[in-house]
């Protein structure tokens, strides 16, 4: 039976973590002890299931998270190890925009251009697990922090997942602290490149000659389900990361 906490108790109330954290936690506990060196091989995720009573989706999640951090490394056929302490990578946090922004004493302004349903095109239908023709979320918002533009926001949200997001309003929250609160296991993976500012870019960050770029591709997970992919464009003379 689970206990109430009294209401003299003077600890703070710490919600219980999700049971894939749980595993993760486990993980790091027996690799910072030493108990699971590097290239240790970890037990498989049949075995883990069995000891820590999880089901094998939640021990595969905790485990591919991991792996995409760097601490383990997962050779198909083979098992997953523990990483070499060399080549675990250093993690380059991408915060939520409103988030940089308020950290450096600005005010944060989001326009939002267009918020609609349409006919998904084949090459965002393959990143998104949709079909041609069918019907998509698309959002396109530019992000100012004290009036100058920082960031181009382009976002596609799969309808199954979000059906309100449409009515949302997004002056007020942004698209990515939504999602964090509406799914509290949600993942996230990246791809980040340099690119040059096109004529699209520069109307709408108001640009006024063409300028390097930082464009970060994020796809947010629910489990194995893709439930936005969002193009972010940052013009590298007037945002940087630390």
């Amino acid at each position: 039976m689970p206990q109430i906490k009294s209401q003299s108790d003077p600890r703070p109330y710490a919600p219980p973590k999700p049971l894939y954290e749980q595993v993760k936690s486990y993980v790091l506990r027996n690799i910072e002890s030493g108990q699971w060196p590097a290239y240790f091989q970890l037990p498989s995720e049949h075995t883990l299931v069995r000891e820590m009573g999880i089901s094998r989706m939640t021990i595969h999640r905790a485990l591919r998270e991991l792996t995409q951090a760097g601490y383990l490394e997962r050779i198909q056929g083979v098992g997953t190890f523990v990483a070499s302490p060399k080549k675990q990578p250093k993690i380059l946090e991408i915060r939520e925009i409103d988030d940089i922004i308020h950290s450096r004493g600005g005010r944060h302004q989001c326009d939002v251009h267009f918020l609609q349903a349409e006919e998904i095109e084949k090459g965002i239908a393959a990143t998104i697990a949709m079909t041609p023709g069918e019907e998509v979320f698309r959002s396109y918002f530019v992000h100012r922090e004290n009036g100058v533009p920082v960031m181009l926001e382009d976002r596609y949200v799969h309808p199954a997942f979000m059906p309100d997001y449409l009515s949302l309003d997004f002056s007020r929250i942004t698209a990515d602290t939504y999602l964090s609160r509406k799914f509290a296991l949600l993942s996230h993976t990246h791809s980040i490149q340099a690119a040059v500012s096109n004529a699209e870019i520069n109307h709408f960050l108001e640009l006024e000659a063409t300028t390097a770029c930082l464009v970060v591709n994020r796809k947010s997970w629910l489990g194995d389900d893709v439930v936005t992919t969002a193009r972010l464009v940052f013009p590298g003379n007037r945002i940087q990361f630390t």
